[in-house]
């Protein structure tokens, strides 16, 4: 299984004269490996995926695995069309994509039992890693702990992604996670807190802007030095805030 861990970027989609900008992509990328990214997440919430048409889709991601600087690349396949969610993961695995990330089916909101069975049928349709994406405010349901539970016995369902900004929360959905199924933290604001819950890294948006910011702070925590990344992921907040003042991703290309 794939470990993904440290700074995973959700990149950002840039347009210029409404054509996706490739050479700014390119920019982006490269940007984002000087200051430390680990990996990077294409086609992500932050990539405005659900405006992409198909073409552009497989552009970004063939584009981003063939200049990703040999870091690892997880591409977003989610949908609340199961049949689309399993049929858009089996894209990405095709397009060289090293794991998925799939979100939660928004909209339809099901039950737990729905949830369990359309990430099963997710899993069941690649080899690669799937990393579950649990963002509420966007979909209208959480994932929750019981079928975190649940879903963590599929062999290649690696880890969950969660973005909520409910402390509570992101301890219970911690307390499911081990070894062998990984914490992400998808909320900039609650870095510090899914770190001391042994998150295995950060999907952070504000990356594309501060990556050198967000690395620091893993480099901090990992030596201990917990003081030290609280000062200055604190001297950081404001900024971090100021960039979700619009929807995400408005802030971070500005």
């Amino acid at each position: 299984m794939k470990n993904f861990r440290g700074l995973i970027v959700p990149l950002v989609t840039p347009f210029c004269g409404g054509e996706v900008d490739l050479l700014s992509l390119k920019r982006i990328i490269d940007y984002c490996v000087d200051g430390g990214a680990d990996g990077f997440i294409a086609l992500g919430t932050t990539a405005e995926t659900p405006t992409l048409s198909r073409g552009e889709r497989s552009k970004i991601l063939k584009f981003v695995k063939k200049h990703s600087r040999e870091k690892f690349v997880i591409a977003g396949a989610g949908s609340n069309d199961t049949a689309e969610a399993a049929k858009l993961a089996r894209f990405a695995q095709d397009a060289g994509a090293d794991g998925v990330l799939s979100v939660c089916p928004y909209y339809n909101k099901p039950q737990t039992s729905g949830v369990i069975e359309h990430f099963r049928a997710v899993a069941n349709a690649v080899d690669i890693p799937v990393v579950l994406y649990d963002v509420p405010s966007r979909t209208g349901i959480k994932i929750g702990a019981e079928a975190t539970l649940e879903l963590k016995k599929i062999p290649n369902v690696a880890g969950i992604k969660e973005a909520t900004d409910d402390p509570d929360y992101l301890s219970q959905i911690a307390a499911t996670c081990d070894d062998d199924f990984a914490l992400y933290c998808g909320s900039d604001s609650l870095t510090l807190e899914a770190l001391k819950l042994n998150a295995a890294g950060l999907m952070s948006a504000a990356a594309n802007t501060l990556p050198a910011f967000f690395a620091q702070i893993l480099r901090f925590y990992a030596a201990g030095e917990s003081a030290k990344a609280w000062k200055k992921f604190e001297r950081g907040l404001p900024l971090i805030r100021a960039l979700y003042s619009e929807t995400n991703p408005a802030g971070i290309k500005y």
